[in-house]
């Protein structure tokens, strides 16, 4: 017997895409990051955005209301 995990498709209306160069602000200081994924929760569009490359870090639910934008110059 197969299990196979159901895909969460990525939301229509979610403002950012996949590898999005975005700002953000966490306990009074600007980050950046790529956005990861994106979910749907109660109409709500939620992120997870990957930080730094190597080794990187995830900030999970973060909300598209408290991303401060996007960055159109870097070309990734």
């Amino acid at each position: 017997m197969f299990f196979f995990k159901k895909k969460n498709k990525y939301p229509l209306n979610a403002k950012y895409q996949k590898k999005d160069f975005v700002r953000f602000k966490h306990k009074n200081e600007v980050f950046f990051g790529f956005i990861y994924e994106a979910f749907e929760k109660d109409n709500k569009i939620t992120y997870t955005i990957q930080m730094a490359g190597e080794c990187p870090t995830f900030v999970y639910d973060y909300k598209e209301e408290d991303i401060i934008g996007y960055m159109p110059s870097f070309k990734g």
